[in-house]
């Protein structure tokens, strides 16, 4: 345990030496967390070792659960609090450490289980819906038990006939006990189908590097992590014949196993004006002097700088490092001098990286520059060196070179993007061969401060439907004296928010086969 871990585990445990003015209990306090934020991975079927889908499945780990949650190890989160504010964000409050904490202390009672929460239910075809095109690996893939990590390239034709823009893309992983994550790119260069030719197995291996300049940008997949749209005038393009090649990293296991993995793509049914695009931070961006060698028995760190020219809105940031990464951080100055924290991790992990979406995107000024900073440890200390004795390290895609990279995923700034919530499209939970109709909807803005706001509705056939407004009380606050006609695509609806205070609200939309709800908020 690192010295900054130990000093946090001192200070929480201070923390959990507050009173409770009554013991905290698996159904009244701890089953709500756990569900929310362990459950989604520790279920049946899913990568996690063991499952937490009951309080016997807790309570039985109850001393490593206390052990996990006080050192942070679980649930794995790697961003630092203060710097960007991210959509599935999975770490635990001060609060709710404090409270499992002491839950494990008083011996883990139950509490009333007639009135705990439910097991929270999962979808096993789509949370989004049915998709437009399907696109499955080739071939199975044999995942060997011999405890080592594997990473494999995959290439899924997409045989589109044209250019199109998506506005989701859905891993779906045929094999939860090892799909660890997944990466995605878009190949119009035929690279990806000549290594695969080229190789006798299915896909090709690869580590950093697919071998070719991915024509379009996706955030990745991890275990857990919940698939979202677009919002209505957002998009990426798709390219007419183009392959998506997937990046698979599969965990060790002690048994074999095999993998046929699949991935849902679904298509803007309306033009999108606003198409997102990246750039990255890499070695070609390094300050003067400064080059990407990191001897042996030595720490570095680098920095890398971009001045940004024109506003932007950054909607999501990848920092990317091997097993020498100990931190990284992004983050822009303003020609004012301002700073914007963009993502900062402290305590980088390899096989915890990921690409982090914001829930609202956030305004680069033109004229600003983007700084990424990283350090890299190559000496003996580090316990994820995998060279003994060290050894001088530079740019190369085996596990035993090292990168330097952060993505940045942005669209050109429009006024008001700061209020528009990523994260309003609702999670749907469909079983296999089910319909969804509403294929999303988002509330803008959100926050609202005036007297009406609009509903963004794509709906995949026309219908009427009805608009409601609670509260997070479950009270009706409006209701609509109307029905309003759906088309097959995107609508807009006036949304009356007039008379309402300041905090969080849900729409319901609901039709005559089916109701959805989604939140937004309202600050005055």
């Amino acid at each position: 345990m690192t010295l900054r871990m130990r000093l946090f585990v001192i200070a929480l445990c201070a923390a959990t030496s507050l009173s409770y003015a009554q013991t905290p209990t698996w159904s009244a306090d701890v089953a709500s967390i756990v569900y929310s934020k362990c459950t989604p991975c520790h279920r049946t079927g899913e990568i996690a070792p063991f499952t937490f889908e009951s309080y016997e499945d807790v309570a039985n780990r109850a001393g490593s659960v206390k052990y996990a949650v006080e050192t942070r190890t679980m649930p794995p989160w790697p961003p630092t609090a203060g710097h960007g504010t991210f959509m599935g964000n999975r770490s635990l409050s001060n609060v709710e450490i404090a409270k499992i904490s002491a839950w494990v202390d008083a011996g883990a009672p139950s509490g009333d289980l007639t009135q705990a929460p439910k097991p929270p239910t999962f979808p096993s075809g789509s949370q989004l819906g049915t998709p437009d095109l399907v696109l499955e690996m080739p071939q199975t893939w044999q995942v060997q038990g011999n405890n080592k990590d594997v990473y494999r390239y995959f290439v899924l034709p997409t045989n589109i006939p044209a250019d199109t823009y998506i506005s989701a893309i859905e891993f779906r992983p045929g094999n939860t006990k090892v799909v660890h994550h997944v990466l995605y790119y878009l190949d119009t260069s035929g690279t990806g189908r000549a290594r695969d030719l080229a190789d006798p197995l299915p896909g090709y291996a690869g580590f950093g590097d697919p071998g070719f300049t991915s024509a379009a940008s996706f955030l990745g997949w991890v275990p857990g992590a919940q698939q979202r749209f677009f919002p209505p005038e957002i998009g990426v393009r798709f390219y007419k014949g183009s392959d998506l090649v997937i990046q698979v990293h599969y965990a060790p296991s002690e048994t074999d196993q095999t993998d046929l993995s699949h991935v849902n793509i679904f298509f803007h049914k309306n033009p999108v004006s606003r198409l997102v695009q990246e750039f990255s931070l890499n070695p070609t961006n390094l300050i003067a002097g400064q080059s990407f060698v990191i001897n042996a028995n030595t720490s570095r760190t680098f920095t890398t700088k971009y001045t940004v020219p024109i506003d932007i809105s950054l909607i999501g940031v990848a920092p990317h490092m091997h097993l020498l990464g100990i931190n990284a951080r992004a983050y822009a100055v303003t020609s004012k001098g301002d700073t914007i924290n963009l993502i900062k991790i402290d305590d980088w992990e390899f096989h915890w990286q990921g690409g982090y979406a914001y829930r609202n995107p956030v305004k680069i000024p033109r004229g600003s520059t983007l700084f990424y900073t990283a350090e890299y440890d190559n000496t003996v200390n580090n316990p994820e060196n995998p060279n003994s004795p060290p050894k001088t390290v530079r740019w190369g895609e085996s596990t035993t070179d090292e990168m330097l990279l952060c993505y940045f995923h942005w669209v050109a700034y429009l006024a008001g993007d700061e209020t528009l919530n990523m994260e309003n499209t609702p999670i749907t939970s469909v079983a296999d061969g089910a319909h969804n109709e509403i294929r999303r909807i988002t509330v803008y803005p959100s926050p609202t401060r005036s007297d009406r706001s609009q509903v963004a509705i794509e709906s995949a056939t026309a219908r009427a439907v009805r608009l409601t407004i609670v509260d997070i009380a479950g009270r009706t606050v409006y209701n609509s004296d109307q029905q309003h006609q759906l088309v097959s695509g995107l609508n807009i609806l006036p949304l009356n928010t007039h008379g309402l205070a300041s905090g969080q609200y849900f729409v319901r939309i609901e039709s005559k086969e089916e109701s959805t709800t989604v939140a937004f908020s309202v600050a005055r």
